[in-house]
């Protein structure tokens, strides 16, 4: 079971790094390339690897400090262990290899799909979160100041 968590992580990273062919700027195309290996076609990640992104994100995006968090995630990648829906995770995720257009795209694709928000987040605030970047369990620790301050 260990070996198969750790073949499935190592597989998230790479997936997440290098993709697989060329980059387009559509959220649906590049989540599928970049994300979908660990937080799965719906969304709702892979129970004690991989945390949900839909129906978790939303609030998150309506107020500015979590607007922040969500691009350093992306930018930064997370470390460390954390609960969503109830479950724990102990994982990390890596960095995100795209343009902040890109990061933007996927964004505003997992809001609006999986978490019915309109919310955007645009591409300067990747920009400004890859200038300012965290370290991954610095980003985690953003996490619980957020989470607190949104009721999660």
């Amino acid at each position: 079971m260990r070996w198969r968590r750790n073949h499935l992580l190592i597989t998230c990273a790479l997936l997440a790094c290098v993709g697989s062919g060329p980059v387009s700027a559509d959220g649906a195309a590049l989540y599928t390339t970049h994300c979908v290996a660990c937080h799965q076609p719906d969304g709702n990640g892979a129970e004690g690897l991989a945390p949900p992104v839909a129906g978790v994100l939303g609030k998150l995006a309506g107020v500015p400090g979590g607007r922040e968090y969500l691009a350093q995630v992306m930018v930064s990648g997370m470390v460390g262990k954390i609960t969503s829906r109830g479950v724990k995770y102990d994982g990390s995720m890596p960095a995100v290899a795209l343009t902040d257009e890109e990061m933007a795209s996927v964004m505003g694709y997992v809001l609006s799909t999986f978490n019915a928000s309109s919310e955007e987040i645009p591409a300067a605030l990747f920009a400004k979160a890859r200038g300012k970047r965290m370290q991954p369990a610095a980003v985690r620790k953003q996490r619980e100041r957020i989470r607190a301050e949104v009721g999660e």
